[in-house]
């Protein structure tokens, strides 16, 4: 039987709370109603029948403190769980939960609130090392407005007249159409997988994701891969992925071998060549996108809409 929740906590935080603001321990307990003493050295505070959850990130854990690896790359936050108890992990599942993030640098210092994020993937480890997730933070994102800047040097009109910068503000749709033909160039116009030479079906994918990327590897055509579209949704979902000293195929554990032999992907593949500079971004993606299990097709939904 499904749990019912309340969602009274959840909406004082929404009330209260300012993103970019900081906030010491005292005020969250007194928000959340509880106990200063309850709060102390949680990195997850939460109420009993109560659909709020609080993550508290320490980016420099303190040395007697277990290190835990967190970070924030734009509006993708990285988040180890806890060692045995899966908690939070259980409860991204349901889709029923609101997740608060704060965040600070130092202990002892206040947390800055990054608003309400949405679980996206985790990957998951037996008990005694910390399953890896990764949240949008959505909110943050819209918070800050963020815009695509390319170099002067990939000579696009300027939108506005009269604007002279080294940087120039350009639609997202000219910087992806430009991104994308000077990949199909680097990759000779075929699939790096299975050689297919039909640019109209072949698709641009960037291996460092878009969201996580700073502006320069947006458009960065060593971050590409030129891919059919089956290798494509496979290698976005972190179903598959490719070494980065000799582009040999990975395959996750998302699939069964049954399930890959149907989709004629084995571990013969490999990409055709690795150009110089791509190797980085492979390893990007082979660290923090391969072998994530996608979560919440409801979030997945908020994202885009």
């Amino acid at each position: 039987m499904k749990q019912h929740l309340s969602n009274r906590l959840s909406k004082k935080l929404v009330q209260h709370l300012a993103i970019g603001e900081p906030y010491v321990l005292r005020d969250l307990a007194d928000l959340m109603e509880m106990d200063i003493a309850a709060t102390l050295r949680k990195g997850v505070l939460t109420r009993t029948g109560e659909n709020a959850i609080v993550l508290l990130i320490n980016l420099k854990k303190a040395d007697n403190a277990t290190q835990y690896v967190d970070s924030i790359e734009n509006d993708v936050l990285h988040w180890e769980g806890q060692l045995v108890n899966r908690f939070v992990e259980n409860r991204m599942k349901t889709g029923e939960y609101e997740f608060f993030i704060f965040v600070r640098d130092i202990t002892k210092t206040p947390f800055t609130y990054y608003g309400r994020a949405i679980p996206i993937a985790t990957k998951y480890f037996a008990p005694g090392t910390p399953c890896q997730s990764r949240f949008s933070l959505y909110e943050y994102a819209q918070s800050q407005a963020y815009q695509t800047v390319i170099p002067e040097t990939y000579n696009v009109e300027p939108p506005y007249a009269g604007r002279t910068s080294r940087l120039q503000l350009v639609e997202q749709r000219t910087v992806q159409q430009q991104y994308r033909r000077q990949a199909l160039q680097l990759w000779n116009n075929r699939c790096a997988v299975i050689g297919i030479e039909q640019p109209k079906i072949l698709i641009a994918s960037h291996i460092k994701p878009w969201r996580v990327a700073e502006p320069e590897e947006r458009i960065d055509p060593k971050n590409s891969l030129i891919l059919s579209p089956l290798y494509d949704k496979l290698f976005d979902l972190g179903i598959i992925s490719f070494t980065p000293s000799d582009g040999a195929i990975k395959l996750s554990e998302q699939l069964s071998e049954n399930e890959y032999d149907l989709l004629g992907i084995d571990t013969n593949k490999k990409l055709s060549m690795i150009p110089t500079g791509t190797e980085a971004y492979l390893t990007y993606h082979t660290n923090y996108i391969f072998n994530f299990s996608p979560l919440e097709e409801i979030g997945l939904t908020l994202l885009t809409s």
